[in-house]
């Protein structure tokens, strides 16, 4: 006997279905607000150095800044410039120009505090610029974006971080946020979710929510001052008056709505996507994320496979669901793109369905992602940037060895006793004369052909050593990771060890911790975007696009 809703149960029903799609509609205007932001305000987020326009070579680390007149002031922090110096200021479209340094304020009490720093382009020319908002009308738990140039990505485009308005006034004075920065960022501008800087970063504390910016209202309440070009070690007594934001009601009147505030706890992930990969790891039980992907074989039968982070997964793979452990069979490795194919013998309900062609996503800076996790919570992001690729830096195979500068043949000038040159019985002195029985004549050729191996690597050396030819396998290792104590680097969870040397990744802006990667990503509609593949840095997790996969995949299964 079938028994009928009732009608209550009905009316329920259909005041649930309209929540979430009045949800849908809301977190669709959100993005649609803050892509409006950002368009307003990229092309005028700058990325400098300090520059000798007679040497015509650089000078100074990296920093960032804002454009914010067509003539071109720009506004920074005041520990990146010294006034009367040039820089050398690089637009996102590709303009280049040469910019001095105007006035700073740095209190000598109070030691970077309030750091302002104003500077002005010499080159004639019209340039892009953003508007200048007002810190004075800010809300907190207002919606605000992040688009500047970390140093440790170096890259000739910014990236872009969303966060909120933490305090709106902190005790020294900064606005603090939770769009994270780290160096490089330093200058680069806040904005408000209208697309107005309303703040230039400063500084940062260890969690990744302290982030301070300078107000905007600063520099509008010193602008004649800073005109000067004075260094200032109190505030100048020279004010301009600083006018109320037009504004402010508008902004107040959001902030109370739900307009800014978009509930994604609605958003259904697909189930069973995510999963943890245990493996004896270098003698060790390692766990990494890993993601399921089912798609028809070439003669339509229905299969599964994992996606993970090759350098994460081990011997003795097993794939671990609700305490059951079941073993997975490694199908292939891709070394390049640091990816892992995995297979179990049995079916598992849920994955990602995938087909040949028609799943690759345009990556369009400021899109809404999110990850899912194996316990199915979702990490919430913004993606970052376009495709970029990320050389081999911190990636490098460690062979612990040096060649004497221009030697032909090549001749070892060092070798570390404790690396793998100095195990395998290498002298300073002895002549290298192939690798992996590719003869090398010259010192030049020496760090490239390193340069093509990864940590692990077995590979064949031959070399003379007093007079005799000798040949011997040796196993590269890890480069060595240098370890500071600024705040950048001490996030939770801290940097994938292999970080990258990738050809096409992304980035966004969510905390993956190193063991989380191998994760899927995808859009507030459920589109596959990739896995997450590395945590970068404070600001990125870099990302393997979906069509990089799918390539993989297809050779991986044609073999």
């Amino acid at each position: 006997m079938k028994i009928k809703p009732s009608l209550f149960t009905l009316i329920l029903l259909l005041c649930f279905n309209h929540y979430v799609d009045a949800q849908t509609k809301q977190i669709d205007k959100f993005q649609t607000k803050i892509n409006t932001a950002v368009k307003k305000a990229y092309g005028a987020s700058v990325r400098m150095w300090g520059f000798d326009v007679q040497q015509n070579q650089r000078t100074s680390a990296q920093f960032s800044g804002v454009v914010v007149s067509a003539d071109g002031y720009i506004l920074t922090a005041a520990h990146t410039i010294i006034p009367g110096n040039n820089y050398k200021v690089f637009f996102p479209d590709g303009k280049e120009c040469i910019a001095m340094a105007l006035g700073r304020i740095d209190n000598k009490e109070t030691p970077g505090i309030p750091d302002v720093g104003m500077m002005k382009i010499v080159d004639k020319g019209i340039w892009p610029f953003a508007e200048m908002g007002f810190s004075s009308s800010l809300v907190k738990n207002e919606p605000c974006i992040s688009i500047s140039y970390p140093e440790s990505l170096n890259q000739n485009l910014p990236t872009l971080r969303l966060g909120r308005i933490e305090e709106v006034r902190n005790t020294y004075g900064f606005i603090r946020s939770s769009c994270k920065m780290e160096p490089g960022d330093s200058g680069g501008p806040l904005f408000d979710y209208m697309g107005r800087v309303i703040g230039l970063h400063s500084a940062i504390d260890v969690s990744e929510d302290q982030n301070f910016e300078i107000p905007i209202d600063l520099y509008r309440k010193y602008w004649t001052a800073l005109n000067l070009g004075y260094n200032y070690n109190r505030f100048p007594e020279n004010k301009d008056s600083v006018a109320v934001d037009p504004m402010q009601k508008i902004i107040q009147q959001e902030n109370e709505s739900m307009l800014l505030k978009p509930d994604f706890s609605r958003i259904k992930p697909a189930s069973n996507v995510s999963f943890v990969i245990e493996s004896n790891l270098k003698g060790s039980l390692a766990n990494i994320g890993a993601t399921l992907i089912n798609f028809q074989s070439l003669n339509g039968e229905k299969k599964q496979v994992f996606f993970s982070k090759n350098t994460m997964v081990g011997s003795n793979p097993v794939v671990v669901m609700g305490g059951v452990k079941m073993p997975l069979k490694i199908i292939a490795k891709d070394q390049d793109d640091d990816l892992i194919l995995l297979q179990t013998d049995k079916n598992i309900d849920g994955g990602i369905h995938l087909s040949s062609a028609g799943n690759e996503q345009k990556i369009e800076m400021g899109k809404f992602l999110y990850t899912v996790m194996p316990d199915g919570g979702l990490t919430h992001c913004i993606l970052s940037s376009s495709v970029f690729s990320l050389p081999k830096v911190n990636s490098q195979a460690y062979l612990g060895a040096m060649v004497v500068y221009n030697s032909s043949p090549i001749q070892f000038s060092l070798i570390k006793p404790d690396g793998p040159a100095g195990r395998a019985g290498l002298k300073v002195g002895d002549e290298l004369v192939s690798i992996n029985g590719k003869s090398l004549t010259k010192a030049s050729e020496f760090a490239p052909a390193i340069l093509n191996f990864w940590a692990d690597d077995e590979v064949t050396f031959e070399w003379i050593s007093d007079g005799i030819k000798k040949t011997k396998i040796i196993p590269l290792e890890q480069k060595a990771q240098a370890v500071f104590n600024h705040p950048a680097e001490q996030f939770e969870g801290g940097k994938s060890v292999r970080r990258d040397g990738f050809e096409q990744v992304f980035a966004q802006d969510g905390a993956i911790k190193p063991t989380a990667c191998g994760t899927p990503i995808f859009d507030l509609n459920g589109n596959f975007y990739g896995i997450n593949i590395a945590r970068f840095s404070r600001t990125a997790t870099i990302c393997v696009p979906t069509k990089v996969l799918l390539s993989f995949m297809g050779k991986a299964l044609m073999r």
